[in-house]
């Protein structure tokens, strides 16, 4: 029980966010800007990235685009769930490189694009890479760019990804 509760605790403290104004370097060229990225559906919900052809959810799973930003609660899930619902849903998580793509290097909190992904929550996001354990994957963190290992069981963010 003393797991579980440390589990709990640490995971309410990974998922903590804030939605803010991003702080970027003024004499510093977005290395993401919106010409980078272009609505993928009609609804908007899908952003496809020029350069790269990869095709993300806006939004992290559990918040929905209603037109004009992400909406409703973030659904933290751990790695085997995200896993498992994002390919039932045709999707897949990304893997380190492909998530720490979307970083914007002259911004942080958040280091994302704010005109497409600018609706956080900030925090952790699972990528499907691991760090040679199969207990842990690579974790990018969407306000800061940091870059984690942390065990699978623990609820996270998580941002969906397609070819």
């Amino acid at each position: 029980m003393k797991n579980t509760a440390s589990l709990i605790c640490l995971s309410a403290s990974l998922m903590a966010f804030s939605v803010s104004q991003a702080a970027c370097f003024p004499d510093s060229p977005l290395t993401r800007p919106d010409s980078r990225y272009e609505a993928a559906n009609a609804s908007g919900s899908e952003v496809k990235d020029k350069e790269t052809g990869l095709v993300w959810q806006r939004c992290v799973q559990g918040m929905q685009w209603n037109g004009t930003s992400c909406t409703g609660a973030a659904t933290a899930q751990d790695w085997n769930t995200a896993t498992k619902t994002a390919a039932e849903a045709k999707w897949r998580l990304p893997t380190q490189a492909e998530l720490e793509g979307l970083s914007e290097k002259s911004c942080s909190d958040p280091a994302l694009n704010q005109t497409w992904f600018g609706d956080g929550p900030y925090g952790w996001v699972w990528t499907a890479s691991d760090m040679g354990s199969p207990d842990g994957a690579v974790v990018v963190h969407s306000g800061s760019s940091l870059i984690a290992n942390l065990i699978k069981k623990i609820p996270l963010f998580v941002r969906r990804v397609r070819s």
